[in-house]
């Protein structure tokens, strides 16, 4: 579950430009630099993966207002469930100032050679605080529905459990996965797979 609050002076995106942007920003492909990932579990994932954005009629820095001619400014809140903000911050925070960056890189009003300011805040939601279909979810909750397009297979010895994030994923034609001492691992994203090598190697396991 991730939820993205844009905020911006009104004025500073036009309509078709707040749609391409929060497209963007909901983008888990974009989030994910471009990762694999499992069809079903990026289904349910994009489910909960919602962006809005608001345009306050006031906004003031450094006590005062912004002016129309200004550098365009942007705070985005990204709330997380709270275990997964450690994991999530550096990608989110890359993503986020990537799209408004390249969004604002040929606004004459940016600083020159650089983008819009740009504020990151990366929320963590406290165990339990995420309501769902009106039931509170914990983040152990979450990964479980994001592998219950595979719950069955799991049963049926047909997928595994992510070894890194917990999540189900099918060992099928699409499977990634990766062979280690005759053990096969499952992973619901190429992402996954690289961090799992890369701390496996880290702490001086042969890959």
């Amino acid at each position: 579950m991730i939820f993205v609050e844009l905020i911006t002076a009104k004025g500073n995106l036009d309509p078709e430009q707040r749609l391409r942007v929060a497209q963007r920003l909901g983008s888990m492909h974009e989030l994910s630099g471009g990762a694999e990932v499992q069809p079903g579990t990026a289904e349910v994932f994009r489910s909960m993966f919602q962006v809005v954005i608001h345009e306050p009629a006031a906004w003031v820095v450094g006590g005062e207002p912004l002016a129309p001619a200004d550098p365009p400014r942007y705070v985005v809140r990204a709330y997380v469930p709270a275990p997964w903000r450690k994991d999530l911050s550096q990608p989110l925070i890359a993503h986020v100032t990537r799209v408004l960056s390249e969004l604002g890189a040929g606004d004459d009003r940016a600083e020159p050679g650089r983008g819009p300011a740009v504020l990151v805040l990366v929320l963590g939601i406290s165990e339990g605080a995420i309501g769902l279909d009106g039931v509170p979810r914990t983040s152990t909750d979450l990964v479980e529905m994001l592998g219950e397009p595979y719950r069955d297979d799991l049963a049926a010895g047909r997928a595994v459990k992510d070894p890194l994030c917990g999540v189900v994923v099918p060992l099928n034609e699409k499977a990634i996965t990766l062979d280690l001492d005759g053990t096969r691992y499952g992973f619901c994203c190429s992402g996954c797979r690289d961090t799992f090598v890369a701390r496996r190697r880290g702490a001086g396991v042969r890959v």
